[in-house]
């Protein structure tokens, strides 16, 4: 029986079981990528294929797994959205004010960009930026303020 997989959004096939299990060993396939074969009652991921996920699990890049994973994901910076990290650090910095409208911008950037792309991470990171970003801002407001009227 034939093969058919998509990869990348092309179709591809019919493919023989070798060719299908090269395919796999070569890294260009991924287990989200979708497979079917006759007798399938429609395409699945070839992650949930067993034959294919055992080779895809053994020739996985260690990212591509990592990636899934809450404790790596806490640790690197696996799929965070970059807005999301500069907006954390610059709310670490806004204690020192200046930084602080920098972090509140970062922080909304962070937000659309998390909204827009639910595959990345970091929303933690974002509102923290936006929290002491504002904070850190109206403090800045309120001096310029203060220093004016007393001027």
């Amino acid at each position: 029986m034939a093969w058919f997989i998509v990869v990348e959004g092309q179709r591809l096939g019919p493919l023989s079981d070798p060719d299908v299990m090269a395919w796999a060993q070569s890294g260009r396939m991924k287990l989200s990528d979708l497979v079917w074969r006759e007798g399938m009652p429609e395409w699945v991921p070839a992650g949930q294929v067993p034959q294919l996920s055992q080779v895809l699990g053994r020739f996985a890049a260690p990212q591509a797994s990592s990636a899934g994973d809450p404790v790596m994901r806490a640790i690197l910076p696996i799929g965070r959205s970059g807005w999301a990290i500069a907006a954390g650090y610059l709310g670490l910095f806004s204690l020192l004010v200046i930084p602080a409208p920098f972090a509140l911008i970062c922080g909304i950037l962070a937000v659309r960009d998390i909204r827009r792309n639910p595959e990345k991470h970091g929303m933690g990171r974002a509102i923290f930026g936006i929290v002491l970003g504002g904070l850190g801002t109206l403090l800045i407001i309120s001096l310029l303020v203060n220093a004016l009227l007393s001027a």
